[in-house]
Formats: C-alpha cells, sequence, structure tokens
C-alpha cells in the first residue's frame, strides 16, 4: 500500500508477534497504514541495520532477554535515531534509546496515536535522514548529502516526492498517484507538471540523467532504484 509505515516488533513472545502486527495492520487509518514484521531481538537488529531508512519505526518488548537497558542503545545505533517505543516495563526507568513507554496490555488505539505523534516529530527534525543510493536525504530539511559532503539542495516537490517514492518500498508509483499526493488532486496540475520537476531532480541527483539509475521509469509511473 502507498505511503506505508513499516514497523519492526522485536519480542520473544508468540502470541505478541502474531496478534500485535494483525491489530496494528486492521486498525491503521487509510493511506497512513503500519506494516509490522516481528522478529526475535537478535535478528531483528541485524534485519534493522541492513534495512537502515527503510523501517520507520521499532517496538521492544521490555519482556526480552536480557532486557531493554541492553536493546536501546542498540536499536538506537542500528535506526539511525529513529523511534523506538518500549512496550511495557512499567517499573523500570526509561532507558538509553528509548523514545517512549507503551504500557502493557497494549491498546492498540493509543499505540497507533504514540506512533503516528513520534513519527511526526522525527520527520520534521532535521536530524532525520534516509540512505538513498549513496546519499543522506534529509526530507524536513529538504536536503540530499552525498560523498565528500557534497550537499544538493531540492525544492519542496523534490522532497515529496522522493519521500513518497521511497516509502512505496520501490514500488512503482503511478503518475496520477503521484500527483494526488504531492500535489493534491486538483484538476489545474497535470502528468506535464510531474514529468517537469522529474526532469529537474533528475539533473540534480543523476551522474548521468539520460541513463538514470536512481529515479526510473516504469510501469506507468515512478520508482526508486536500489
Amino acid at each position: 500500500m502507498p505511503g506505508n509505515r513499516r514497523i519492526l516488533l522485536l519480542t520473544e513472545d508468540a502470541t505478541l508477534a502474531a496478534l500485535l502486527p494483525q491489530r496494528l495492520e486492521q486498525e491503521s487509518a487509510a493511506g497512513r497504514r503500519f506494516e509490522v514484521e516481528a522478529s526475535a531481538p537478535e535478528p531483528g537488529l541485524a534485519q534493522l541495520a541492513e534495512a537502515a531508512g527503510r523501517i520507520d519505526a521499532t517496538l521492544l518488548d521490555a519482556a526480552a532477554s536480557p532486557g531493554p537497558a541492553h536493546w536501546g542503545r542498540l536499536l538506537r545505533e542500528a535506526g539511525g535515531g529513529r523511534p523506538v517505543l518500549l512496550l511495557g516495563g512499567e517499573a523500570e526507568p526509561l532507558p538509553e534509546g528509548i523514545t517512549e513507554r507503551i504500557a502493557k496490555p497494549v491498546r492498540t488505539p493509543e499505540l497507533l496515536a504514540r506512533l503516528h505523534a513520534v513519527l511526526a516529530v522525527f520527520e520534521a527534525s532535521p536530524e532525520a535522514a534516509i540512505p538513498l543510493a549513496g546519499y543522506a536525504f534529509h526530507p524536513a530539511s529538504k536536503l540530499l548529502e552525498g560523498k565528500g559532503g557534497a550537499r544538493i539542495r531540492l525544492t519542496e516537490k523534490e522532497a515529496a516526492i522522493l519521500l513518497y517514492l521511497h516509502r512505496a518500498g520501490g514500488r512503482p508509483v503511478p503518475r496520477a498517484e503521484l500527483l494526488g499526493e504531492v500535489w493534491g488532486y486538483s484538476s489545474a496540475v497535470t502528468t506535464h507538471t510531474l514529468e517537469t520537476h522529474v526532469y529537474r531532480l533528475r539533473r540534480k541527483i543523476e551522474p548521468d540523467p539520460q541513463q538514470a539509475r536512481l529515479l526510473l521509469t516504469d510501469e506507468g509511473g515512478y520508482r526508486l532504484g536500489t
């Protein structure tokens, strides 16, 4: 689904791993859905590091051994500072690396509200960065940082195009969908407007705009290359 947020649940509780992702996915608001993948902490940390920038937030079960204090710092490093919500552990101080705590038993509406809130705060911060084909993409600053300190300034629409395509997870996004998400549904905006922005964006970010490798045309729309 377009615009989905990817959440990693780290738990050793088989019941929680089975039920919580299902509840979150069922109760998410249309257009802002959460895709939740459950894992035990050890393999989950490796997965988080490999998928840096693809996972938007992490849910950590406080009951996972050897405990939140151990996992918090590692999660912050592996996740690039992205939000980490601790499920349970009410008697313990909030460990380093944990954004906030959600009490158990987990109430899905409360968890959804807190996920939306912490993600909005993080994405509006200058620290928010997405690895993007050799660049560090800062959506809030509308900036791409390349190797050697090169900095590419983006317009608001260019940054919005890249962010939406990133959230599509490699799926080709039809032109009409991208227009609707970035410009809103207006009869005054045509596909030519989008194509012009894509042309200018490629000239900024592609070493050879005629042989695009990052911003690709595919199936009547656009997607990001790996």
